[in-house]
């Protein structure tokens, strides 16, 4: 699958065509019994979004229209989970942090500019699997394969093309599974503001660099809203996991399952860090 990145400065392109190239590991839908397993037909289907640009909405009107899609009660809706991480939560990244020696730091001070981890892309065995691929995906980044994404959907309760993997899910198998890395999960708003951003990339600089572990995302793409790349632009409100490989200044390489699913989403991509939060706004993200 080839590479889709916006048109950018040269040296973000450069840094995801040259970037953590390793070859995935073998644990995937291949090694399972051939190809990737998938239903005949695809939910939401429509034309899909070049390089993740916006069709229409941005602002208010994108945060009110996520607003109204959004059903928080329907758990089975790929992404739901607990809405708030708990003081408790908190608490405890804070210590974990502090005891690993990392401090508040302003971006580009201590780290370096470009970094990306290997790529250990997965795609997704069926359509609601985005979930347990990036389970594998991410932990491998970790050097972690000790299971496949059959395994983690059973530890999440879904089934083929039944159910999606929630964010308490995620959270405590992301944790569970790294050993000694806490994950806690940060909800955004649906309109994410510009500290959410900064905020966002300095937690993706101290998580790929700092402690050589992805972030994880949590995206909600609605109908004329920015959509990650190659994925529809559909009527239908879509919920998505995927996996943040690295970072080259303002702009973020990610790892997405869901080319097994559409054939115009590439496998690696390349998105400003201020488009990818406003993706994620409704939802949020794993560090």
């Amino acid at each position: 699958m080839g590479m889709s990145v916006h048109t950018g400065s040269a040296a973000v392109l450069a840094a995801l065509l040259l970037g953590g190239l390793a070859a995935p590991h073998s644990a995937s839908a291949a090694d399972a019994g051939g190809a990737p397993r998938l239903a005949a037909g695809v939910a939401g289907a429509g034309a899909p979004t070049a390089g993740g640009a916006a069709p229409a909405l941005s602002g208010r009107a994108l945060g009110a229209a996520k607003a109204a899609a959004d059903r928080p009660g329907d758990r089975s809706k790929d992404g739901w989970g607990s809405w708030k991480a708990s003081p408790a939560e908190i608490k405890r990244k804070s210590t974990f942090l502090a005891s690993a020696g990392q401090r508040p730091r302003r971006d580009g001070f201590a780290y370096p500019t470009t970094y990306m981890l290997p790529n250990t892309h997965q795609g997704q065995w069926y359509n609601n699997y985005c979930g347990p691929a990036t389970l594998v995906t991410a932990l491998g980044m970790r050097g972690n394969w000790l299971h496949d994404q059959g395994y983690y959907a059973s530890r999440i309760g879904i089934s083929p093309n039944n159910g999606g993997t929630g964010v308490d899910a995620m959270t405590r198998l992301l944790t569970e599974q790294s050993g000694d890395f806490e994950y806690v999960r940060k909800d955004l708003p649906y309109t994410p503001s510009s500290s959410d951003v900064a905020t966002f990339k300095s937690r993706l600089m101290g998580n790929i660099y700092g402690y050589r572990t992805p972030v994880v995302g949590n995206s909600m793409e609605v109908h004329n809203g920015p959509h990650l790349v190659g994925h529809p632009n559909s009527t239908t409100t879509l919920y998505h996991w995927f996996t943040f490989q690295g970072y080259d200044g303002d702009w973020a390489a990610y790892l997405d399952s869901a080319n097994t699913v559409w054939s115009s989403v590439p496998t690696r991509s390349g998105m400003p860090i201020s488009t990818l939060v406003t993706i994620m706004g409704g939802r949020g993200y794993e560090w």
